[in-house]
């Protein structure tokens, strides 16, 4: 996803990168086969690099006076940066490198921008002119915020360390009372009065959240 003068270009593109997600991930219930975590985690990976890679490029859009799909302006009001490249070195000496050096930033030097509390002193930082708007947003009332990465980081690295973080996503979402449930059983389980699986809600809520941030 890339940064863009209209947010209504990475609206649409959440959009469809979600509905193709989403179609993968929605028919599976339990049990958790191995077919089915092989389908999940790739789902889970992608779903945390659209969450991620949207902020980054809702971010840098402001950099270039991007406009959302109501026409309002946003642009960087406290610390305006000639470009988008201006912009990312900015990000990078702010939440990761204080002192980096380099004209060009390779992916390893950005920083976590699925971060929240990263992201928002960023934007706080320069004075992005839709803060209100990006607070409301990142207020939605989703789990994903909070457990998407660690299940996420179970499924790139399956580790002993990863496999105990992703269990104690089951007992948050309360659907054990103790760390036992394998990542895929709990992506493929239904919270109480819930029509679908817990990864179709959280790419739902992902959704959700961007049209937030770009109305």
């Amino acid at each position: 996803m890339n940064p863009s003068p209209r947010l209504s270009k990475l609206q649409v593109s959440g959009h469809r990168r979600v509905a193709r997600l989403r179609s993968l991930v929605e028919p599976l219930g339990l049990p958790a086969t191995a077919e089915k975590d092989r389908q999940v985690a790739w789902v889970v990976i992608e779903a945390r690099n659209l969450w991620a890679g949207f902020l980054r490029a809702y971010y840098l859009s402001g950099a270039i006076n991007t406009r959302t799909s109501s026409g309002a302006r946003v642009s960087f009001a406290s610390t305006p940066l000639p470009s988008v490249s201006a912009a990312l070195i900015y990000a990078v000496r702010l939440l990761k490198v204080k002192t980096f050096s380099s004209t060009t930033v390779r992916r390893q030097d950005e920083p976590a921008w699925h971060n929240i509390s990263g992201y928002l002193k960023l934007c706080t930082s320069v004075g992005i002119s839709n803060l209100p708007q990006i607070y409301a947003a990142l207020s939605y009332p989703t789990t994903f915020f909070e457990l998407l990465t660690p299940v996420r980081n179970f499924y790139a690295h399956r580790c002993n360390e990863t496999v105990r973080k992703a269990g104690k996503v089951g007992v948050k979402l309360g659907l054990a009372a103790t760390p036992n449930l394998r990542a895929s059983q709990i992506m493929c389980s239904k919270l109480p009065r819930r029509p679908q699986n817990v990864i179709t809600d959280w790419l739902d809520d992902i959704e959700a959240v961007i049209d937030l941030f770009c109305s």
